[in-house]
């Protein structure tokens, strides 16, 4: 412990502040909202407790925040494959579905820490913003990506929604089963969806 403790007094402020934020996010993946304790995400990440309080006033401080930037880290990810810098619109969403099953985003401990937050949504008014503006700001660029396409009988509006519920549905058999071809069949799936989607 106490090598870990030197490492961490040695680290820059922001990265201890990250650090504990993984740690969290890994608590809440393996142990869910009651077994993430103050003390178990303290041992976790070689630090005090005096160091959590020092960033986070409450363990549900550090699970707001954790939430936070787990949620901006998936939309930076995707808000990078879907910009216009050269990629047509097509390519770009076919760039964004491949992120979207990436083993970064696609995994086990993703979906235990997701339905750890989800959780937290259903008592606690802040997560519940947290997941809605998520929410939001996925759909808006998912209607963004789409409305670049040559125009189609659907509502780029509508199409977004369905899409975004196809991925949720894929994303969360991937999850499960997190394999190299469930992953290649899910983005198959989602441009099959899109073509489909798209054709006037």
């Amino acid at each position: 412990m106490a090598a870990s403790s030197d490492r961490a007094r040695r680290k820059a402020p922001e990265d201890r502040r990250q650090d504990l934020l993984a740690v969290a996010v890994s608590c809440l993946a393996t142990l869910g909202p009651r077994g993430a304790t103050g003390r178990e995400i303290c041992r976790q990440a070689g630090v005090s407790h005096g160091l959590l309080r020092h960033y986070f006033a409450t363990p549900e401080a550090l699970f707001l925040s954790a939430y936070r930037d787990l949620c901006d880290r998936f939309l930076a990810a995707f808000e990078a494959r879907l910009a216009d810098d050269g990629r047509t619109p097509q390519s770009a969403l076919d760039a964004f579905f491949e992120a979207q099953f990436s083993p970064d985003w696609a995994n086990t401990d993703i979906l235990g820490a997701w339905i750890a937050f989800w959780t937290l949504t259903r008592t606690d008014s802040a997560f519940a913003e947290v997941n809605d503006d998520y929410n939001q700001r996925l759909g808006a660029l998912l209607d963004q990506a789409l409305r670049r396409l040559p125009s189609s009988a659907l509502d780029p509006g509508e199409a977004a929604k369905i899409l975004s519920a196809t991925m949720d549905g894929l994303w969360l058999e991937v999850c499960l089963r997190p394999d190299a071809d469930k992953r290649a069949e899910a983005v198959a799936l989602c441009r099959t969806t899109l073509r489909r989607l798209t054709s006037t």
